[in-house]
């Protein structure tokens, strides 16, 4: 997983973007089995990705065969996602569900389906967009990011499971060049030097799509405690006021 953040000559345009990514519950599917839906215990970059589009209003997912809007527009930008909290709570919940893909016979309607679904209780992230002010869309997600308003209502995975925004800064950033950090923010396990892997928990995460539209995954570092980590590509990372994070 190789992370490239480029400097550009007019430097001063390039901001880092934070905000708050918060709501009650979310689901973010692990396409795993049809009758016990796991989540992931981070919001993955792809679904950042749609929910970054609903805010500015970028069209998301018509068809297969048709690579959204929104990624389209969104697919080079470099974020990064902080959890703000440690605690991984979630909790099952079973309903019967009218599945059709599990019927066989032309005859009958479609069956009654019993489904097991995990349910991530408060999800809480702080988010960083890298944005270039002279860019119009750039613009756009700076303007309602602040105002804290989105075109279309964002979610967490689920129709039902609302999100909300919320404002922090707009701030200058440079690349970092301390291999010896404290870093927040998801990053890569491949990243990690010798005796970090202690401070974090992992999981295996989309972080972008293939050619044909499908999951590319890899395996991610959440940290657990504000605690030191030795890194082996420091400038993969960013650092603005103190703070340390890995874009991607």
């Amino acid at each position: 997983m190789n992370t490239i953040i480029k400097d550009g000559a007019d430097t001063q345009s390039k901001k880092l973007l934070r905000f708050r990514l918060y709501g009650s519950f979310a689901h973010f599917n692990q396409p795993i089995s049809n009758r016990f839906r796991n989540t992931y215990s981070v919001i993955p970059k792809p679904q950042l990705l749609g929910l970054i589009g609903s805010i500015v209003g970028l069209e998301g997912y018509k068809n297969k065969d048709t690579i959204p809007v929104f990624y389209q527009k969104l697919s080079n930008l470099k974020v990064y996602i902080k959890p703000n909290t440690n605690q991984d709570r979630k909790f099952a919940v079973t309903y019967n569900s009218m599945n059709s893909f599990l019927s066989n016979r032309v005859d009958a309607g479609p069956p009654n389906v019993i489904m097991n679904e995990q349910i991530l209780m408060e999800p809480d992230y702080e988010i960083g967009l890298l944005l270039n002010e002279n860019n119009d869309l750039h613009k756009k997600i700076i303007e309602y990011v602040q105002d804290n308003r989105t075109t279309f209502p964002i979610y967490f995975g689920k129709n039902e499971f609302f999100a909300n925004i919320q404002y922090i800064s707009l701030e200058d950033y440079e690349i970092n060049f301390v291999d010896n950090l404290v870093c927040n923010s998801i990053l890569p396990f491949d990243e990690l030097g010798k005796g970090s892997a202690s401070n974090v928990k992992l999981e295996l995460l989309p972080i972008d799509f293939n050619e044909y539209f499908k999951y590319i995954y890899h395996l991610m570092a959440i940290p657990q405690k504000d605690c030191g980590i030795n890194i082996k590509n420091p400038s993969n990372f960013i650092t603005s006021n103190g703070n340390i994070y890995y874009v991607f």
